[in-house]
Order: structure tokens, then C-alpha cells, then sequence
């Protein structure tokens, strides 16, 4: 099911697209000098059956060509991934004539162990290697300006170094990077705190919170924020809830990709819609048409 963090995450690639290719770089593959990296579209379903989609998906721009970078946060070990990993590639890139790779983020150390193993497709020679972000492969960002210059990779900073040993200095520049955007774009800086609140642990966040309440100005706009956003995503697993009573009840069976997309939903309209059609539906598919 995904997260807030999961979400993040993926967000994160639409936010900043050239990130994918600075996380590439990092993780030691060669790229050329980019041009312009854009967000596209993480489908892979070119027909009604079955759906799959990746949790994100770049298109890197370069003087001599083009490279697709399927974008997957994986918080915990699937099997399953062995099996759709291959199709996201290579759906990728026959859609966009281009050669593709694979860029996988895994927060919990043992999960991106497994993630880095070889998948043996069956087909001779053709192995893909998921190439895997490392935490020592994410620089440790203590300068405020360079966390404000490139906030999606600040917010990677905090979530894999800020229960670190240098965890206190990578706060404190998040805390102050969020006071140098304010100045500049109160609704990037918001978004910026938001989005490092979701993905650091509880004991970072504590610290991070403190901070903002008592050595800056912007404390109570960053909370009321923060706090309506909470309730907005409470009502909405109330309605989560609310749908996945009403589908069981009247015998309708979702696939695995279905119920996590509703359940990590947090547009409440949309699940109000999916609440009307589940009254008079057949089946799954006419949620979704």
C-alpha cells in the first residue's frame, strides 16, 4: 500500500525531473551533458486489461539522444517487482523509441539489497541489473543556500542522513533552507518542509518541528498548514474505508494495483465519485471507466 513517504518520493521526480539524472550520475552511470529532462508518463497499459504503472517515469533529453528512466519507490520486498520491473523497461522504451533504465529508491537498507539483485528475464543475455541509489551515493547537505538551490535533492539529504551521524547538521540546514524559501516562494518553501516532514522519522520530524516553532517567524503559517493538510488526509481514509466496506459487501473483488490506488488516495472528491459508481457497479473496471 503506499505512503506518505512513498508518495513523496515519486513526487519528487514530477517536482524536479532533472533529479533522475543527477541520481543516475551519482550512482556512477556515464550520462552526456543534459539538455532537459521532463516528466512523462509512468503508464504501461496500452490497452483495457490489466493495468501497470510505475511509480514514475523521466525522459532525459541530451544532445546525441535520449534516455527513459523508470523512477520505483520500494519500501519492502515484492517478488512481484521481478516480473513488472522488465515490462516498465521495456514498455518505456518502445514507447518512446529510446533506450530505458531502471532507477530504484529504497529507504530501508536490506529492501534496496534485494532490490540491486540481477532479474534473469529467461531471454539469453538479457539480465536487468535495477540500478539502485545507495545512501552514501546521496550527498550529506549542510549549507542551507545549496539545499534552497535544489530542494529535491535536500529532501533525499534528510530522509537518508538525518538520523545519521551528521543527522543534527542535515536538520538544522533543512529548518534553515526552509526560513532562505520563504523569502523567495512561501508555497515552494511549504511544499519544500511538507515534503521533508514526510519522508525523515518520527524523531527528525520532532526535532525539525521544534526548531521551526522556536527560532522562526513562520512557525504558525508551516503548522496551520500542516494541520489542515492532516485533517484533509484523515477524512480521506475515512472514505477509503467507507469504499473498500462498500465493494466488499457487494462481492467486488479489486487486483492488487486497484486497492492501491484508492487506498493511497487522498483526494476526496475522487473518492466520493468512486463511492457513487461502487453502488451500481459490476465489477472493478466500472470504478474506473
Amino acid at each position: 500500500m503506499p505512503t506518505q513517504q512513498h508518495d513523496v518520493l515519486a513526487e519528487l521526480f514530477r517536482f524536479s525531473p532533472r533529479l533522475a539524472a543527477d541520481l543516475l550520475v551519482d550512482t556512477g552511470v556515464k550520462l552526456p551533458e543534459l539538455v532537459r529532462a521532463t516528466d512523462i508518463s509512468e503508464s504501461c497499459t496500452d490497452l483495457k486489461t490489466s493495468e501497470f504503472a510505475s511509480d514514475r517515469a523521466v525522459l532525459l533529453e541530451f544532445d546525441e539522444g535520449r534516455l527513459g528512466v523508470v523512477v520505483e519507490i520500494q519500501r519492502a520486498i515484492d517478488a512481484e517487482k521481478h516480473y513488472s520491473w522488465p515490462l516498465y523497461q521495456a514498455t518505456l522504451r518502445a514507447r518512446q523509441r529510446c533506450p530505458a533504465t531502471l532507477l530504484v529508491i529504497a529507504p530501508d537498507p536490506k529492501v534496496a539489497e534485494w532490490c540491486a539483485e540481477p532479474i534473469d528475464t529467461g531471454h539469453p543475455d538479457y539480465v536487468l541489473r535495477p540500478v539502485v541509489l545507495e545512501p552514501d551515493q546521496v550527498p550529506v547537505m549542510t549549507d542551507p543556500e545549496s539545499v534552497a538551490e535544489d530542494p529535491a535533492l535536500g529532501i533525499l539529504s534528510a530522509m537518508y542522513h538525518s538520523d545519521g551521524r551528521r543527522g543534527e547538521e542535515v536538520l538544522q540546514a533543512s529548518w534553515k533552507a526552509t526560513v532562505v524559501l520563504a523569502e523567495r516562494n512561501r508555497e515552494l518553501a511549504r511544499r519544500y518542509y511538507d515534503y521533508v516532514g514526510a519522508v525523515i522519522s518520527d524523531a527528525a520530524r520532532k526535532f525539525l518541528e521544534n526548531k521551526m516553532k522556536t527560532e522562526t517567524r513562520y512557525y504558525s503559517e508551516f503548522f496551520r498548514n500542516a494541520e489542515a493538510k492532516g485533517k484533509a488526509e484523515g477524512k480521506a481514509e475515512g472514505k477509503v474505508e467507507l469504499l473498500l466496506r462498500i465493494l466488499e459487501a457487494r462481492g467486488i473483488e479489486l487486483t492488487d494495483e486497484q486497492r492501491e490506488r484508492i487506498c493511497g488516495s487522498t483526494d476526496g472528491a475522487w473518492l466520493d465519485e468512486l463511492g457513487r459508481r461502487a453502488a451500481v457497479a459490476d465489477s472493478a473496471e466500472g470504478l474506473f471507466d
